[in-house]
């Protein structure tokens, strides 16, 4: 693989390991040691945050990776739990995909500025992918999430 600073061009090799997977969660950005991981992983003591330092404009989202196609005809969201609101989801939008490529709207509307679960409800279709997509966050221009769930 070629990488280029400036006017220098650097060659550096590049290995694909038999076990290199496909991340299960992404997001379209996330301040360091908040990262969409954090949104998956069972704990809403642990959650995702937006990157906030600079400001990364909304809207912004998170992608789930179900690994598989299967029907799904939901999305929940638990805001944090850690007494601060700040970046919870007031505004969202949710995409389903199956090639990650290619994603359909499903649903759109607005959430409580509360800490209770949330949740998306759409027509039952097959989806690989789950977006959550922020168009507005509690507190400002980012976003958090203790964790997110396709049902």
């Amino acid at each position: 693989m070629k990488v280029r600073i400036g006017t220098e061009t650097t060659e550096l090799p590049v290995t694909v390991t038999e076990s290199c997977t496909e991340p299960k969660v992404y997001a379209t950005s996330f301040h360091p040691g908040f990262g969409p991981e954090r949104a998956v992983d069972g704990d809403i003591s642990t959650f995702w945050h937006s990157e906030y330092d600079p400001v990364t404009p909304l809207p912004q989202s998170i992608t789930l990776n179900l690994e598989e196609v299967r029907t799904v005809s939901a999305l929940t969201y638990q805001p944090r739990f850690d007494g601060n609101l700040n970046g919870t989801i007031l505004a969202y939008n949710v995409y389903v995909s199956t090639d990650g490529q290619a994603f359909t709207q499903v649903a759109t509307g607005t959430w409580a500025a509360d800490a209770r679960l949330k949740t998306a409800a759409f027509p039952a279709i097959s989806a690989r992918y789950v977006r959550l997509e922020g168009t507005k966050g509690n507190g400002g221009q980012y976003l958090s999430a203790s964790e997110i769930a396709a049902r």
